[in-house]
């Protein structure tokens, strides 16, 4: 939808007063939630706060605009939902719709920022790079993942002809500079701290802690692997005596409804889940051993509140994991597994397995350390708000940043006027 849009002559909220309008282009945009998602919904509310205007263009269906001052746009051809050719007429039709979307009376757009733009296909960074010298275009792109296959690899050289790249690890960098060939720049995304630092920090475990997976429901983010776990913490309880033998942990696994799923994966993973759980002999529903959380935009602070201890049980390189960073910011404790770019974020580790059991047994280890010395748990959470704060805000780490670097491109672009 369309809102208040700051008006030409308006002062910015820029570092050197100048206003700009900046466009921003990924394929999904909430209501659809990811990591990705989230990032740019934040960074977009942030820019208009500081009075720059931002355009959204996306392929979400219902994507909408968190605040004045950001305009969302959608086009078909960025719906990841729907079946498309990406040929040259594909790119001739993004090629038109970008130049209008880009040419606005009095607030033309001169920065595009796109973010994993190289997956699925070329046709959105292609067209934007044909539009590049006609509209006097500053082009950067955010690497957020890579994927490896030779497919990927030839779409993500295809677009590699922009000016400028991030990634948002270290690991991260040292895989795309492995495929292009081209400098890449690491850039911590950070994590809007201002939603998270209010929550309360933990107080007493109880006889009922929460133990929350934030993450969505596919195969390679661990869900198997936290349910086995929460069989290993029941088995534990069992062994014990007094008020620990009465503690039943309970897991919480975000299922959000809306979010892209790449390989069409999340339904027959859901039904696997079930079965798991009955198999472990856990209980699924509200208040259960086993909870599937709807997990919309808005619903992570309440998720985090509620958890005791927050767990990241990834299969795959996880290329950083902006969720686990959200957790410790709400002063929750996050084990994670030590793989691909998790370990820069400061999350506890446990080392990766290919066995599930061995790798459940190995967070159970953990985890129950935690849900056992509460004193622990809170220093862990406490330390790891800390940490998040110091070296991933958002505004700090990434936003200001990212605006010197906006201006010093249209300056040496002949866009802006020097300082």
């Amino acid at each position: 939808m369309d809102q208040r849009q700051a008006e030409p002559g308006e002062e910015s909220g820029s570092g050197d007063g100048r206003k700009l309008h900046i466009g921003l282009v990924h394929w999904s945009f909430p209501p659809c939630v990811g990591g990705v998602e989230t990032h740019l919904w934040d960074f977009s509310r942030v820019l208009a706060g500081r009075g720059h205007r931002v355009t959204v263009l996306t392929g979400s269906v219902g994507a909408h605009a968190p605040c004045d001052g950001v305009r969302v746009v959608r086009h078909d051809l960025l719906d990841l939902s729907a079946d498309h050719r990406y040929d040259d007429a594909t790119v001739e039709e993004l090629r038109g719709w970008f130049r209008q979307e880009f040419t606005v009376p009095g607030a033309p757009v001169h920065l595009v920022h796109g973010h994993n733009l190289h997956h699925f296909s070329s046709a959105p960074a292609r067209a934007l790079k044909s539009l590049q010298d006609d509209l006097n275009l500053v082009l950067l792109h955010t690497y957020h993942s890579i994927w490896r296959s030779p497919e990927d690899e030839r779409i993500a050289k295809e677009c590699a002809v922009w000016d400028v790249h991030h990634a948002v690890s270290d690991f991260l960098v040292t895989a795309c500079m492995e495929v292009l060939g081209e400098p890449v720049d690491r850039t911590y995304l950070g994590v809007n701290t201002e939603a998270y630092l209010t929550i309360p920090e933990l107080d007493v475990v109880g006889s009922h802690p929460v133990v929350l997976l934030p993450a969505r429901l596919i195969p390679n983010k661990g869900a198997r692997v936290a349910i086995l776990m929460l069989k290993h913490l029941g088995k534990r309880a069992e062994q014990c005596t007094g008020e620990t033998a009465a503690m039943r942990p309970r897991l919480v696994l975000t299922d959000p409804f809306d979010t892209v799923d790449f390989h069409h994966e999340r339904g027959g993973f859901r039904g696997d889940l079930t079965r798991l759980v009955e198999h472990c002999g856990l209980l699924e529903g509200p208040r259960q051993d086993v909870e599937f959380r709807p997990a919309g935009i808005d619903c992570m602070r309440k998720l985090y509140e509620e958890a005791t201890v927050v767990v990241y049980p990834s299969r795959f390189d996880e290329p950083m994991g902006l969720a686990p960073l959200e957790a410790m910011c709400a002063a929750r404790p996050v084990v994670a597994t030590g793989v691909g770019g998790l370990g820069e974020g400061g999350s506890r580790l446990v080392a990766p397995d290919e066995d599930e059991e061995e790798l459940a047994s190995r967070f159970a280890d953990e985890v129950w350390r935690l849900l056992t010395v509460p004193g622990e748990a809170r220093e862990a959470g406490r330390a790891a708000r800390e940490h998040v704060r110091d070296r991933f805000d958002l505004e700090r780490v990434y936003v200001e940043p990212m605006l010197t670097e906006y201006t010093r491109l249209l300056v040496k672009a002949g866009v802006l006027g020097d300082f």
